[in-house]
């Protein structure tokens, strides 16, 4: 079941996908990118997570910078306010 203070992270190639409170976030991705394995840390915009890539035998640490690409959608900067956290879906 889905929460409203959580946000969830997904891959539909070649894609990412970020979701919370009703809304959702696109934005391409390597094509190398197998899947997301686990958030580690989120920051208010920041996410820093583990990463499978076809290219490499083990997951790496992967950082987003979302507030980024929510500037740039010219969304309010408080948009991420009420995620307190994140998980792969």
């Amino acid at each position: 079941m889905r929460t409203a203070n959580v946000a969830y992270l997904s891959l539909s190639p070649p894609y990412s996908i970020f979701e919370w409170g009703g809304r959702r976030m696109k934005f391409k991705t390597s094509p190398y990118l197998e899947r997301y394995v686990s958030v580690l840390k989120w920051n208010n915009g920041y996410l820093e997570c583990l990463a499978k890539y076809s290219t490499l035998p083990q997951p790496v640490e992967e950082y987003l910078d979302l507030r980024f690409i929510a500037e740039r959608l010219k969304l309010p900067t408080d948009v991420f306010r009420d995620v307190e956290r994140v998980e792969v879906a």
